[in-house]
């Protein structure tokens, strides 16, 4: 009792009773507790029970409260911040983002943590938890209570929490003195009910719990946490267990994920032990703070119900959910019930009167609630309660119905076993079409089993059945009829054929569930009609696909990876032929089938005509083609071998990766080695399963046995351990985003490696751990030479540099090993996702810190000097090149010139960007144009390549604009003499007229078709381009209506007068009079002269051709004609007449004689002849 226990002055004498009551009185005058400072009892969550080591039989928390429970304190002044769970730095991969880390506080602060106000009562009820229960050691917790008003706490251990007097060192007054000499703390003791001992401390807190673990008992104490609560009570990298156990004093021990409990992450029904070891006080304060972070991070639960059989799901989930609907209602909490109306692996019971009926849980079945932990606390026993009662109500019925009818029962509709319930009240479960059995099940009240059968055989019997017995229709098959009708099934199935035929024909088809029976379709449907339509069109299928179309290959199952990879593409491809691979491990029947050239496209065509004698020789070649083919990719298969390799299971993850790496070692022509690890259905577990070439076999197989020798070798020296100093601001990079980067080396390695408090601890074999420690070592060193540059770029500049999605960024980090970290604004705006350039990238593969405060035209490159620096260099000269090339103008052009500045294909707009060099961007069509219909042309890059493009687009804008289309009717009879030969007439005109003079001119100008009636002529361009060509055609056509045509007699001798040297004086006349001269070739022996053209022009030009011809004289010189080659001398004659006399001559119109040969003329010459 209080009254027998003396109190005790640690710095001086006894204080009388009266004094402590008086100092009572204070305290209570100068905090008086209010009620809203009291947590009710309603509120509070009691934590789950802790056991002990010692005695696990008694775990059983007490529920009563102590009735010695002091009230709520009322907080500090200065208040410490509460133990942040959300904290990123202790849950980097839980948390939404880096926050500021909280410093950590003491259990004895005033509600100093989470944990400290569990202690104190005022979160959890803790008075009542700590109360010590008869018989049971494992409630009597030592109670740490603060008092309101002062800096004061008080602890109340239990006898059996302190170390027996005999072994303490001291009286228990006198180390307590002794502490306070030391620390300045003033601890004082007294008794407490039921033989416990108060102690009240005041003063520095490590100073009390160094004293308290000088006489406080060591213990061990369990304590369960729910599964998925495991990464929260360890963090990361033990963060948050290490920070535990620093302030606690206990040692904390949570089981690998391995060892916990099977199930997933977010079930709480699974728990884990946490052992606490330490003193009574230090295991209370972890067990509390452990319990604080369980209740912060599991307001709401998920749980489980795997006692529940599945027969009873569709009565708790009741038809159309409605069951289900009440509960969530009810209880406010989301439940999850399975649909079950096919057994997988657990066939229903048998029959049995109701409340006989063995029904039995299935592990993989159960029902998942989740909610706020009292409302799925609720919904788990409401639902319990209804799996009780259902228990004791339900029976069920077996009904043997033709396996083909099953699929009518329920078909596809969602919501026939909602409504099958709602219409009988049972439920209906079907067997698996894995199995062959023709039992259903119908399970319901015994009241309602009748109606749940005669349901089921209604709908079971409303469709209409016609059967195909596949084998019998090619009976001299080479493979056998069964085995053909069976690979013909698995060709039709695999090209979703018979599912074409269902959809065709309203029709369900069955096929049979056996591999080795006979091969019957059943063909199902409502109509009649659409069940023959089925059945023929089936049976053309299968007479379209004879044996020859099909063969069968023995290949061992061990290629039969490589034919699903590889094989199947090129057969397809090169041959026409389809490759069926079976699905079973054991079988080695591969079937080649022809399908023709459709084979490789995406919508292969399945024949239904039977085929000729010619393409079943077709088929019959190809088909070998493919089969020779498939056997020389494979090599021999009589060389293929199955060994086993002993392997300790301890080892048999190691051998897994090891295989892998090996494996991916390959080169992909290779087929590698077939290798099952671990898997013990069929054989010993600890053996590794190899099947392939007895080459590759072999010395994998020795592989292995040297690396489990290797393995063997290592765990004797795996007690080497290995210390240094690493740099504790590049921890995070050593240790990666959640732990990938140390993950690595660990696995790289085989060895075991710590990072703590700038130290490293690498433990495993020698030369492996001396070899991660050298690895580690440099990278420690490589991050020393890290430089970082703040570079000034304005944020307009951000997203060219950044690159689309980053590309520019993360070229930048991959050459030169930075990071690149841009303001998240930049990042947002040019990353389509929520990841930004830096997180996915730039973080050096780990878990970067808190992201410093970075202003908006800040850009930060960070990494090794040399590469840090290159990258600067690197973008400042493309930020340089984006300023230069950041010029930008508009250009306001109409909508209807955008198809004209294109081009055909885009070439006019493709040959504006290269001749300037600007960046153009044209609206697209779909953009809409202004009120004026309107658009804008953006124009980017250097000043120069700006101005320049920009003056070209408004000079094209203008012309545009200006540009007016006009017609004119003009005679059929002009139109092919106003084009001239190869248009060259109208591009005379138009070039004229101010028009251009490339090949663009024909589209100012457009006549109608030749052999169209239309006489109009229609001219688009500048109006006053238009104009003139418009008045030159007027005026063409003008001088055609006026055109005249006579003839003047020129003897031809004088014709070479009017031609004159090369059609000179021709030339000339036409052009000075605007006619057309006509002139008879030489030696027709005509002398009219043709002359054409406007009547004045026509009379003046034939007055000019008289009077030139007048004014010429001749003589006519007869000249034998033996003799007139000699005079001419191959005209040198002529030409010195013209020359140097001014004398023209000519033949009058005669022929020249041929030029005689050439000894004749040499004897002429000579003035000898010979005789005849």
């Amino acid at each position: 009792m209080a009254s027998e226990v003396s109190s005790v002055n640690v710095n001086g004498g006894a204080k009388s009773r009266a004094a402590m009551l008086e100092e009572q009185h204070a305290r209570d005058e100068a905090h008086k507790t209010t009620v809203e400072e009291v947590v009710d009892e309603e509120d509070l969550k009691h934590p789950p029970p802790s056991s002990s080591v010692n005695e696990p039989e008694s775990s059983t928390p007490a529920q009563t409260p102590a009735p010695t429970a002091s009230p709520a304190p009322k907080p500090a002044p200065k208040k410490t911040p509460a133990f942040d769970v959300q904290s990123e730095e202790l849950f980097p991969a839980l948390g939404s983002g880096p926050k500021p880390k909280a410093p950590a506080a003491s259990a004895w602060g005033a509600r100093g943590s989470a944990a400290a106000a569990v202690a104190n009562g005022a979160a959890s009820g803790a008075q009542a938890v700590s109360e010590p229960a008869p018989g049971g050691f494992g409630s009597e917790v030592p109670r740490i209570i603060s008092l309101p008003g002062k800096h004061m706490e008080q602890l109340r251990l239990a006898p059996s929490q302190m170390l027996p007097r005999g072994q303490l060192k001291k009286p228990l007054r006198d180390i307590l003195r002794d502490i306070s000499k030391r620390s300045k703390a003033n601890v004082d003791m007294r008794g407490g009910p039921g033989g416990s001992i108060i102690f009240e401390g005041k003063g520095s807190v490590d100073a009390v719990r160094q004293a308290l673990k000088e006489v406080a008992q060591q213990q061990s104490v369990r304590v369960p946490i729910p599964t998925s609560a495991r990464p929260h009570i360890i963090g990361r990298q033990g963060a948050v267990v290490q920070d535990i156990q620093q302030r606690t004093g206990a040692r904390v021990q949570v089981p690998r994920a391995e060892e916990s409990a099977s199930g997933a992450d977010d079930d709480d029904s699974d728990t884990i032990d946490v052992l606490i070891e330490g003193d009574a006080v230090a295991a209370e304060m972890a067990r509390r703070e452990i319990e604080a972070i369980v209740k912060e991070r599991a307001s709401n639960m998920s749980l489980r119900l795997k006692s529940v059989p599945p027969e009873f799901f569709p009565f708790i989930a009741g038809a159309h959910n409605a069951n289900l609907k009440e509960i969530e209602e009810r209880t406010k909490a989301q439940v999850h019930v399975p649909r079950y109306d096919t057994w997988q692996s657990q066939p229903p019971p048998q029959e049995a009167d109701p409340g006989h009926v063995q029904f039995v849980p299935v592990p993989e079945k159960h029902i998942h609630i989740s909610g706020e932990r009292a409302a799925a606390q609720e919904a788990r026993a409401e639902i319990e309660r209804l799996a009780a009662d259902l228990q004791r109500q339900l029976t069920l019925r077996q009904l043997a119905i033709n396996r083909g009818q099953h699929q009518f029962i329920l078909g596809d509709n969602a919501d026939a076993l909602h409504e099958f319930l709602a219409d009988t009240g049972c439920a209906i479960v079907l067997p698996p079409a894995s199995d062959e059995s023709e039992f259903l099940t119908i399970t319901g009240p015994l009241d309602c089993i009748e109606n749940g059968i005669n349901r089921a055989m209604d709908l079971a019997t409303s469709m209409q059945m016609a059967s195909i017995d596949l084998s019998r229709q090619h009976p001299s098959a080479p493979m056998g009829p069964h085995a053909h009708a069976r690979a013909l099934t698995q060709y039709l199935r695999q090209r979703q054929i018979i599912k074409e035929l269902e959809r065709m024909y309203d029709a369900r088809i069955a096929l049979p569930p056996s591999s080795d029976g006979p091969v019957t379709w059943e063909v199902y449907s409502r109509d009649g009609k659409n069940t023959i339509r089925a059945r023929s069109d089936i049976m053309n299928l299968v007479q379209a696909h004879p044996p020859t179309r099909l063969r069968s290959l023995a290949i061992d199952p061990y290629f039969h990876p490589y034919l699903r990879s590889r094989s199947i593409p090129k057969l397809r491809s090169d041959y026409g032929v389809h490759l069926l691979v079976p699905d079973e491990l054991d079988s080695s029947d591969v079937v080649l089938v022809y399908e023709g050239p459709s084979a490789s496209s995406a919508q292969v065509e399945i024949p239904r005509q039977r085929p000729s004698a010619a393409e079943l020789a077709t088929f019959e070649k190809t088909l070998q083609e493919a089969q020779e083919y498939l056997l020389s990719t494979l090599g021999d298969q009589n060389d293929v071998v199955a060994t086993s390799v002993s392997v300790p299971a301890k080892y048999q993850d190691k051998v897994r990766k090891f295989i892998s790496r090996q494996q991916e070692a390959k080169s992909e022509d290779e087929i590698p080695v077939r290798a099952i690890v671990g898997d013990g259905r069929n054989r010993n577990e600890s053996e590794v399963a190899l099947r392939g070439p007895s080459r590759l076999v072999e010395d994998l197989a020795s592989k292995i046995q040297a690396f489990v020798v290797e393995q063997e070798k290592d765990d004797l020296e795996r007690g080497y351990t290995t210390t240094f100093d690493f740099p504790q601001k590049y921890a995070n990079f050593l240790i990666g985003k959640r732990g990938e980067n140390i993950n690595k080396l660990r696995d790289e390695f085989d060895v075991d490696i710590k990072v703590e408090g700038g130290k490293v601890e690498v433990k495993g074999p020698k030369a492996k751990a001396d070899a991660a420690k050298t690895r580690i070592i440099n990278l420690g060193k490589k991050l020393e030479d890290e430089t970082t540059h703040v570079l000034k770029v304005p944020a307009q500049y951000h997203r060219e540099l950044i690159g689309q999605k980053g590309s520019q960024v993360n070229r930048l980090q991959d050459r030169y090993s930075v990071r690149v970290q841009f303001p998240r604004a930049a990042v947002a705006a040019t990353i389509s996702d929520d990841q930004s350039v830096a997180e996915t990238s730039s973080d050096a593969g780990g878990s970067r810190p808190n992201r410093p405060q970075q202003a908006l035209d800040e850009v930060i490159v960070k990494g090794p000097s040399k590469g840090a620096d290159a990258a600067r260099d690197e973008i400042l000269s493309l930020l340089q090149w984006v300023i230069d090339h950041s010029y930008t103008a508009t250009v306001s052009v109409a909508q209807a010139q955008i198809p004209s500045l294109i081009g055909q294909r885009g070439r006019e707009m493709d040959k504006l960007r290269a001749d300037t060099g600007a960046q153009i961007d044209v609206p697209g069509v779909n953009d809409a144009p202004d009120e004026s219909g309107r658009v804008q042309i953006k124009i980017r890059g250097t000043k120069k390549q700006v101005e320049e493009a920009k003056k070209t687009l408004e000079q094209r804008s203008k012309e545009f604009d200006s540009i007016v289309t006009k017609t004119i009717d003009v005679d059929k009879k002009y139109h092919k003499s106003l084009i001239g030969g190869g248009g060259a007439n109208i591009r005379k005109i138009v070039a004229e007229a101010g028009g251009p003079t490339d090949g663009s001119a024909s589209r100012m100008v457009k006549f109608p078709r030749p052999e169209s009636s239309d006489s109009a002529i229609k001219l688009e361009g500048n109006g006053q381009v238009v104009d003139k060509i418009i008045t030159a055609i007027q005026d063409f056509v003008k001088e055609r209506e006026d055109q005249v045509s006579t003839t003047v007699e020129v003897p031809p001798s004088q014709h070479r007068l009017l031609i004159g040297r090369g059609g000179e004086t021709r030339r000339g006349i036409e052009s000075k009079f605007n006619i057309t001269l006509d002139i008879p070739k030489q030696g027709s022996g005509r002398s009219d002269i043709k002359l054409k053209g406007p009547s004045n022009a026509v009379a003046e030009a034939k007055e000019h051709i008289e009077s030139m011809l007048k004014d010429q004289q001749g003589e006519t010189v007869e000249v034998p004609r033996n003799l007139h080659h000699a005079i001419a001398e191959n005209g040198s004659f002529f030409r010195r007449l013209r020359n140097d006399y001014r004398v023209t001559v000519d033949h009058a119109g005669q022929q020249v004689p041929p030029k005689p040969a050439s000894e004749d003329s040499r004897g002429a010459v000579n003035g000898s002849s010979s005789l005849p």
